[in-house]
């Protein structure tokens, strides 16, 4: 049975406003956010960073820049073009869960806006007296335009570039129960990094166990070791996750090393997002 929501006197009041503004915008965005893996992991070592580690290595602000970026794809509703969004600054904010949305919230989203821009996540086109227009580029940075990636991982299936659309799905809970608003960027690059380690589509069943080695962490994500620590307990925290320590034999005659497993609680995201003890 899905868990009602928190009661307004545990809310904090940027979350009190991220939850009414994802309510609002539900209705006008996606049931889940496509998002190229490319995005989170680069397919081999002469590719530069994806944009996942760059938005976050990238000076301060790298969580507002990757959950605007998030919730820009989140109302791409058009299966084959980009859909410009004109919403001012201070909705942005408000649907992030910032706090002071009207202040240093907008300042926050429009320093997030330019640096998107020019490293060619997005096209702005600035309208005098109202707001900026906002087009959605290629998510992987690459400054081509946006097609969503279901629509272009089948119309390319049998050609050689369909693999690079191929795609994981985030679902409107991130937005409509609090996660996106209260989840920082450690936490939800690691959540992103558990849905590519899983695969394209749905989670539609049982999630298994993985082990994210500290060379793939380095050499597939271009994340530190410091970074999934804290997205690992932060996960926890929210119940999104289930941290074992499990043997990891390679093969049966290597040495037997205990190393943390994690498995995403798929679940957990239908629920109100709810902090526990370990954070």
């Amino acid at each position: 049975m899905q868990a009602s929501s928190p009661s307004v006197e545990d809310q904090s009041e940027p979350l009190q406003t991220a939850l009414q503004s994802a309510k609002a915008a539900a209705r006008r965005a996606r049931r889940s956010a496509q998002l190229r893996m490319d995005f989170i992991a680069r397919g081999g070592p002469d590719e530069a960073f994806p944009p996942l580690a760059r938005m976050l290595r990238g000076g301060r602000g790298g969580d507002v820049r990757l959950r605007l970026m998030l919730s820009l794809l989140w109302f791409q509703t058009d299966s084959r073009r980009a859909v410009p969004l004109n919403y001012p600054s201070q909705a942005w904010a408000r649907l992030l869960g910032l706090d002071k949305p009207e202040t240093a919230g907008v300042r926050r989203v429009n320093d997030a806006v330019r640096w998107l821009a020019a490293n060619k996540f997005i096209f702005v086109k600035t309208n005098p007296g109202s707001a900026s227009q906002i087009t959605v580029l290629n998510e992987t940075g690459d400054g081509s335009d946006y097609e969503p990636p279901g629509s272009a991982a089948q119309r390319l299936r049998d050609k050689p570039a369909g693999p690079k659309h191929l795609y994981v799905q985030i679902p409107e809970q991130m937005w409509t129960n609090g996660y996106i608003s209260m989840l920082k960027g450690a936490g939800l690059a690691f959540y992103l990094m558990l849905l590519e380690q899983y695969g394209p589509g749905r989670l539609d069943e049982d999630a298994p166990a993985v082990w994210i080695s500290p060379k793939i962490l380095k050499d597939r994500y271009g994340l530190s070791d410091d970074t999934r620590t804290r997205g690992m307990k932060e996960l926890e925290a929210f119940g999104l996750v289930t941290v074992k320590r499990q043997p990891i034999n390679p093969d049966d005659f290597d040495i037997e090393r205990i190393r943390n497993t994690y498995t995403l609680n798929i679940d957990t995201i239908q629920e109100p997002a709810k902090r526990g003890n370990l954070a």
